[in-house]
């Protein structure tokens, strides 16, 4: 033993000191690190104010209440879900109360939030169109011709879409008759012809669903406007009666 150590280099003996020597001292320095982190607990709690707290024990009066654990490098060791106060229970209102607060809330809309109270009463809001009828109108003609301009707009409107029908149904045809010829043919029907008719039908669905838009639309107009001839023939009589009558 003693001849083999003899034949390690004085040099490589040197060198082994220092490594040695340095794992010994990370290993107590870690040791040194880690024993008190491990072994220190901080409390984390909630006063009745609301105030969080942090410290090394707990509070004889909150060991019953909601606290959290934490290590001594600050990570959650044991959570409470109880650690903020609970809220006070609110009172329960009575079924008078609770009818009278229906009552008095106006109907919600349809993502179930009341709708805001509005800002002028029934009878201001009537007030101001009124005032603004009278001030866009200054005879029914107008009124008669607004409801043509519109009118005509979806005229323009529907010739389109009727025009697009009128392709789409000479395509469908086409290709519709293409189909039966293959069949009295004894041929199979080409995907390329199935999908196109297909596609057609969907396209001719598509513009009756426009036209029948277009249809309700110029009816909502039409209404509309005749309720506005309605008012304003009112208006002026009325105006026109206090005037007589001052």
């Amino acid at each position: 033993m003693e001849a083999r150590h003899e034949n390690i280099p004085q040099a490589a003996r040197a060198a082994r000191r220092p490594r040695c020597a340095a794992l010994i001292c990370a290993m107590l320095l870690a040791g040194l690190l880690a024993g008190p982190a491990a072994a220190a607990q901080v409390y984390r709690w909630v006063d009745e104010n609301g105030e969080v707290h942090y410290s090394e024990s707990l509070p004889p009066d909150y060991k019953d209440q909601g606290h959290d654990v934490l290590s001594g490098d600050g990570r959650v060791i044991d959570e409470n879900v109880k650690l903020t106060p609970q809220a006070a229970p609110l009172e329960k209102k009575s079924e008078a109360e609770k009818l009278v607060e229906e009552q008095q809330e106006l109907p919600r809309d349809s993502s179930g939030l009341p709708r805001p109270k509005p800002m002028y009463s029934k009878e201001e809001t009537q007030r101001r169109m009124d005032n603004f009828l009278m001030l866009r109108y200054e005879s029914e003609q107008e009124i008669v011709d607004a409801m043509s301009v519109e009118i005509k707009q979806l005229n323009y409107d529907r010739r389109l879409l009727e025009g697009s029908r009128a392709s789409f149904n000479e395509a469908y045809r086409g290709q519709v008759r293409l189909a039966a010829e293959r069949q009295r043919a004894g041929l199979e029907v080409e995907d390329k012809t199935a999908r196109e008719i297909r596609d057609l039908r969907t396209a001719l669905a598509k513009n009756d669903r426009s036209l029948q838009g277009l249809q309700v639309r110029e009816n909502n107009i039409r209404e509309d406007f005749e309720k506005q001839l309605e008012r304003y023939r009112y208006l002026v009589e009325t105006w026109s009666d206090e005037t007589s009558g001052n």
